[in-house]
């Protein structure tokens, strides 16, 4: 009896724990709720009609070995690009697949403990491109398998995002202006959760993502870090590339460029120091955009980095 009840116990630690890095732990196991109780009296879904302007922002591109890091601490690294859907990992060896769209949820979430699958009842591009005003509902269904059992559990979660227009954004390595994009989940009529990203077009992605949720403490998260990958470069040009790097934020006075070409001739670079600071401890830290030239267009790839004991310059 006691060995029955210790593995049951086992069975619902794991559960949890996976759903908590799925981001599934409020997640509801009954269909319907509130989308199906707004049909007679408004459609979550709108189209501003008096909106001439440009569109605010294009879905995201993404490029293989290009890495991000968070706040939190957390790094994640673009694996491989799919037709349609991103491969990343991150640093604790779980495997996500999802979007360019990040509004959604990882498609596929593949960790040592188990595996989630999402599917949504609205196209992958859902809310792109940015107009400010869009406002469209979806609902997911996600499926829970934990290793060494049999079957699934099965839950469902629905949203309403919203593009809610321009917002300047600042975080550690910069001053940004952003499309603030924000989604609230329901449940049985109830209001859940909302997420808000800041997302910045010129980086091709989001620098702040804000989680407020039901009955739980806010999660502020920042993005601080963007290493880019140098897969389609020589080792010469990665030798290069750093010593332009390093060279510019040893030597160069704030808001004189520095630029470097490959011998390709595929990739050009151009950086600028924006910012010198001193840590309390006597570090100089310094932050800088990256502005990257290849055939498929210019991204900008901003950062912060410190000076070492050593005298080397590391990105945070």
């Amino acid at each position: 009896m006691f060995g029955l009840l210790f593995r049951r116990l086992i069975q619902c630690a794991s559960l949890v724990a996976l759903l908590i890095l799925a981001g599934c732990l409020q997640a509801d196991e009954e269909g319907g709720g509130f989308l199906e109780s707004l049909r007679g009296k408004f459609s979550a879904d709108y189209d501003p009609p008096d909106y001439k302007g440009s569109p605010l922002g294009e879905l995201p591109s993404y490029r293989q070995g290009d890495a991000y890091t968070y706040s939190s601490g957390r790094t994640e690294t673009i694996q491989e690009i799919l037709d349609d859907r991103v491969i990343w990992r991150n640093d604790l060896e779980s495997s996500f697949e999802r979007y360019p769209n990040f509004v959604f949820p990882s498609v596929r979430t593949k960790t040592d403990r188990g595996e989630v699958g999402r599917s949504f009842d609205v196209p992958p591009d859902v809310l792109w491109p940015l107009i400010p005003g869009t406002r469209r509902q979806f609902k997911s269904e996600v499926r829970v398998k934990l290793d060494g059992q049999n079957g699934e559990r099965l839950f469902y979660r629905e949203w309403i995002c919203t593009v809610v227009g321009k917002s300047v954004v600042e975080v550690q390595f910069g001053r940004f202006d952003s499309v603030e994009i924000a989604c609230d989940r329901y449940s049985r009529g109830k209001w859940r959760e909302n997420r808000t990203w800041y997302y910045v077009p010129e980086i091709g992605h989001y620098v702040r993502r804000v989680d407020r949720f039901l009955g739980r403490d806010t999660r502020d998260t920042e993005l601080v870090s963007i290493q880019q990958g140098l897969d389609g470069l020589s080792r010469d040009a990665k030798r290069a590339l750093y010593d332009l790097e390093q060279q510019t934020l040893e030597r160069m006075p704030s808001g004189k460029a520095a630029n470097w070409r490959s011998s390709e001739g595929n990739i050009a670079v151009t950086m600028v120091v924006t910012k010198t600071m001193k840590t309390e401890a006597g570090q100089f830290c310094r932050t800088f955009r990256q502005v990257i030239s290849e055939a498929a267009g210019d991204r900008l790839v901003p950062g912060l980095a410190c000076r070492t004991w050593n005298g080397r310059w590391v990105r945070l």
